[in-house]
């Protein structure tokens, strides 16, 4: 995963790292605060991308697991 200064739209990069297969099925995806760190963006933001994320089919969050 490419770290990207706090651009909200810069959170997009992650569905990409999905899509082009550097986050492989399966794979876990670093905590939200460790995402928000990463892109400089608040946990928010991270849970809003999940949530979009989760609509396109491409990230099955599970609580307590981690995302």
């Amino acid at each position: 995963m490419k770290e990207r200064p706090g651009n909200p739209d810069d959170v997009d990069i992650l569905g990409g790292d999905i899509q082009e297969g550097r986050v492989k099925p399966g794979d876990r995806l670093p905590s939200e605060s460790e995402l928000a760190d990463t892109f400089g963006v608040s946990r928010t933001v991270i849970r809003e991308a999940v949530a979009r994320l989760k609509a396109d089919g491409l990230v099955i969050p599970r609580q307590g697991a981690g995302l």
